[in-house]
């Protein structure tokens, strides 16, 4: 019969908590979080029937995000990425699962520094971004620039703009339509740099 000391009873108590608290915050965590948010239920007032006299099926599930400020390479800390990258990598796939969202928008600002990076630094960006944001066929993700992603209007250049356009498949104003519901999407810094001699 197997004898176990005092201590190495502690021990192993001991590392199964610290196990199971770091299980908990890294991966379950976001689950409770998560399972707060649901999507509303809607109520048809008169005429929103089809022609059958049913409620018609038009109500659009997004998700809506802004400023992810991914860290660049000038003034991002390796551990500091590390550590923001996974959270958000863990809560967007979660929210992805759980509620299973038919478009995801995010408002811009993905990048933190996008407006210094050199090609090498915005590639590298770019991939880490669609590492963490990866999401099925089922849902589309639209993208807006923001200020980070390509500088302020007196910073914003053709070249920083036409960057994070053919990467993002995204211009700076368009009209994106899902199940019959438009959403008009505008880059306000866009009409600001209309007035600015440099663009």
């Amino acid at each position: 019969m197997l004898k176990f000391s005092g201590s190495s009873v502690v021990a192993a108590l001991l590392i199964a908590v610290v196990f199971g608290a770091f299980f908990f915050c890294e991966y379950l965590i976001y689950f409770p979080t998560i399972l707060k948010c649901a999507w509303p239920k809607l109520s048809y007032a008169r005429g929103g029937e089809g022609t059958d006299g049913r409620p018609t099926d038009s109500a659009v599930r997004a998700l809506v995000l802004s400023d992810t400020h991914l860290l660049g390479a000038v003034g991002g800390h390796w551990f500091d990425k590390l550590r923001r990258e996974w959270q958000m990598e863990r809560a967007f796939q979660t929210a992805l699962w759980l509620l299973k969202p038919e478009i995801v928008f995010i408002l811009g600002d993905i990048f933190d520094e996008g407006k210094w990076s050199s090609q090498k630094h915005w590639e590298d960006d770019v991939r880490r971004f669609h590492r963490m944001f990866r999401h099925s066929t089922d849902t589309e993700l639209v993208v807006l620039v923001g200020n980070h992603d390509i500088g302020f209007h007196y910073e914003m250049d053709w070249f920083k703009l036409q960057r994070f356009e053919k990467v993002f498949n995204a211009s700076s104003t368009r009209i994106v339509t899902k199940k019959g519901v438009n959403f008009f999407l505008l880059q306000t810094e866009f009409l600001d740099s209309l007035e600015s001699p440099g663009i």
